[in-house]
């Protein structure tokens, strides 16, 4: 789950009196003294707490780009929003008094944070619903004889492995029934967005269940969950490596392996490759929503989070390749089995994973145990009609990705590296860690990551792609206006407090006021 907790506790020393040395370029004597006992309650018990919480909270064949963007994107703003919750020991509006004028940037990524909690507690209870059905003497989506199979359900004998046959002639359509179970049943999808249908009572008491746990294990604060934050960090990764050896001793996994490994040189001159990589490692790696920023004003004002931003990523990278190895193996497996082509194996979305990896547990000794555990993991990593898949859907393209994480990544990343500063940037890490942070991430943090973010941002809004059904059938214009307005939800907070403090703000002119906004600590207006 994504934390998005505003602190409003503060160190009893001011840090800001050592910037504002340092932006005068004047010798600052750094300071080591401990936060407070009441920062001290506060704060994670020991350093592995941080680690895991990170991990836990990460949980997600273009490799070169999406490597680079690694480097060049995550990684830097990861350090940043994890470092500056850490120096001020505040969540992601109350950093903002370092440039207070871009407080709007704070409020964005709270709101995205808030949406995306929503989008997430709604796949965890489609994965709790899979796992409730998995308590069955056999597995609910491996047969065509249940009342939510039609006659488009088909199964076909390859030898001892009983498996499922996807467009399999010209003349006839087939679905799996893996695929009929999570639309016909989980779901019950209507026919289009404008269609509500009925309540989906079952969905509605799980995610309802959902919100409840959730609650009981914050309510006392995330440094306080400690054993839930260690099983949710370590668990799923002992069944993501379960799946993975599965996945890759299963025949024809070596098609799906080659598809997602091997580089395609070509491709890297096509802009839309870049453009998806990017994109990805935000979600991957949890930037732009402020949530990093509440996890690391728990750490210890000196903690090396320099280290462990670094060992983070590396994680956080290697387990998106664990995955990508494990889903592309049993696709790989699929697409020989079905014979038909990897890209029609199954379809894209968010609901991927349900139609990928009950296949795969179902070939895993005592399936119904290991699917009871793998939807535990789903659920612990991550709209309740007919309809509500397709407002999943929406929610997805316009509220929590692509345009609006892009606008508020941009605004963060130049307000911290221009507007803060890079000599209070140095003095900051200089103060907590005792060591100088090297050119690379200065340059970094001022042009390469803000021109990559602003590249990203122009490639997605020209080649915009209207939201669609499975089907390739478009949104109506009233579900495409209303995404719309989704996206320009979470931005608009930035532009909007800009005009507010330098109505607010004193000085005789707009510079003036502006100026005193990025300049300097001043009183919240």
């Amino acid at each position: 789950m994504k934390i998005a907790k505003e602190n409003e506790t503060t160190l009893e020393s001011d840090p800001m009196e050592n910037l504002q040395l340092a932006e005068l370029n004047t010798p600052v004597e750094m300071k080591t003294e401990v936060p407070s006992n009441s920062a001290e309650d506060r704060q994670w018990k020991e350093n592995i707490d941080f680690l895991m919480t990170l991990i836990a909270y990460a949980i997600g064949a273009f490799l070169i780009p999406y490597f680079a963007s690694w480097i060049c994107l995550a990684l830097p703003i990861f350090m940043a929003e994890v470092s500056l919750g850490q120096y001020l020991q505040q969540g992601s509006i109350g950093i903002w008094k370092l440039c207070p004028i871009f407080k709007g940037v704070g409020m964005a990524s709270i709101y995205l944070s808030c949406i995306c909690n929503i989008y997430y507690c709604v796949i965890a209870g489609w994965a709790i619903f899979y796992m409730f059905s998995s308590v069955n003497f056999s597995l609910p989506w491996l047969g065509c004889d249940h009342y939510w199979n039609n006659e488009h359900c088909h199964m076909a004998e390859f030898g001892n492995e009983s498996s499922i046959i996807i467009n399999a002639t010209n003349d006839e359509y087939h679905e799996t029934p893996v695929v009929q179970f999570w639309f016909n049943r989980v779901l019950q999808t209507s026919d289009g967005i404008d269609n509500f249908g009925i309540i989906q009572w079952e969905l509605l008491l799980i995610l309802t269940g959902i919100w409840i746990m959730t609650y009981f294990v914050l309510w006392k604060g995330i440094t306080e969950a400690r054993k839930v934050i260690y099983f949710c960090a370590i668990a799923p990764y002992i069944l993501l490596i379960v799946l993975l050896i599965r996945g890759v001793t299963l025949s024809g996994a070596s098609m799906g392996l080659k598809a997602f490994l091997t580089p395609n040189i070509t491709k890297l001159t096509d802009i839309t490759v870049w453009r998806d990589a990017g994109t990805q490692v935000f979600y991957s790696s949890g930037i732009g929503f402020g949530s990093l920023v509440a996890i690391g004003s728990h750490n210890n004002f000196n903690h090396n989070v320099y280290r462990d931003s670094i060992i983070m990523c590396l994680i956080n990278a290697g387990t998106s390749m664990t995955a990508g190895i494990a889903v592309f193996s049993i696709l790989g497996h699929l697409s020989m089995t079905l014979q038909v082509p990897l890209n029609d194996v199954v379809q894209s979305g968010v609901g991927l994973i349900f139609q990928v990896y009950p296949e795969a547990v179902s070939r895993l000794p005592i399936p119904q145990l290991w699917s009871v555990l793998f939807f535990l993991m789903i659920a612990i990593l991550g709209i309740d009609s007919q309809s509500g898949q397709y407002w999943l859907t929406l929610i997805d393209s316009c509220a929590v990705s692509g345009i609006p994480l892009l606008f508020v990544a941009f605004f963060e990343m130049t307000s911290i590296s221009w507007g803060f500063g890079k000599k209070k940037l140095k003095a900051i890490f200089k103060e907590m860690l005792g060591f100088e942070i090297s050119k690379f991430w200065i340059v970094t943090w001022q042009y390469v990551t803000p021109m990559w973010i602003l590249a990203l941002f122009i490639n997605v809004v020209i080649f915009y792609s209207p939201v669609t059904y499975p089907n390739g059938r478009l949104y109506p214009d009233w579900a495409s206006t209303l995404g719309l307005l989704m996206s320009l939800s979470s931005m608009i907070f930035i532009p909007s407090y800009i005009i507010y403090y330098i109505f607010k703000a004193p000085g005789n002119s707009i510079k003036q006021k502006f100026l005193h906004g990025i300049s300097r600590h001043s009183e919240q207006l």
